[in-house]
């Protein structure tokens, strides 16, 4: 319980724009990131030590990872401001609760991807390497390698050189 709640100081502090910026990966891996080297903004949301940062990786503020399933960010993955990745979600109740029994599944991005402003990734997608996702997309399936995803629902738009 305590540990929790050093955890819970630890992700607070960190998300403020006073803390050191050179500073909060190191703070990550106190939680339990694993984390190479990047760099973290300052106003990102990490909910838990679900998360592997690869090398060269980029989160800009106001990003949240909801990391109860587990997020892996490969090298050089970058992540504009006010993204939000997704691990967890609800079965489907009946009538008198809708909100069901919770669901924890992974999200994984490929190396060299880049994941747009505002875009939502939801529990249980692969993105390939060298995607771009596009601002404000909406991704609910997997995305294959090398492709600009659009729209809500995303979907690939255009293939993008290798």
């Amino acid at each position: 319980m305590v540990w929790k709640g050093i955890r819970r100081l630890l992700n607070t502090m960190i998300r403020s724009s006073y803390f050191p910026s050179k500073l909060r990966l190191r703070a990550l891996r106190l939680m339990g990131v694993t984390a190479a080297r990047g760099e973290i903004r300052a106003g990102v949301v990490i909910a838990g030590p679900n998360l592997i940062l690869g090398n060269g990786v980029f989160v800009n503020a106001g990003t949240s990872l909801l990391n109860q399933g587990g997020i892996v960010l490969e090298d050089n993955v970058a992540i504009a401001p006010e993204a939000l990745l997704i691990t967890s979600g609800h079965e489907i109740g009946s009538a008198r609760r809708r909100q069901g029994k919770l669901i924890r599944e992974p999200i994984s991005v490929g190396e060299g991807t880049w994941i747009g402003a505002r875009a939502v990734v939801m529990p249980g997608v692969t993105i390939g390497p060298g995607c771009v996702i596009a601002a404000g997309a909406l991704v609910t399936r997997n995305c294959e390698p090398n492709g600009l995803y659009v729209g809500m629902p995303a979907k690939r738009v255009r293939d993008l050189p290798g």
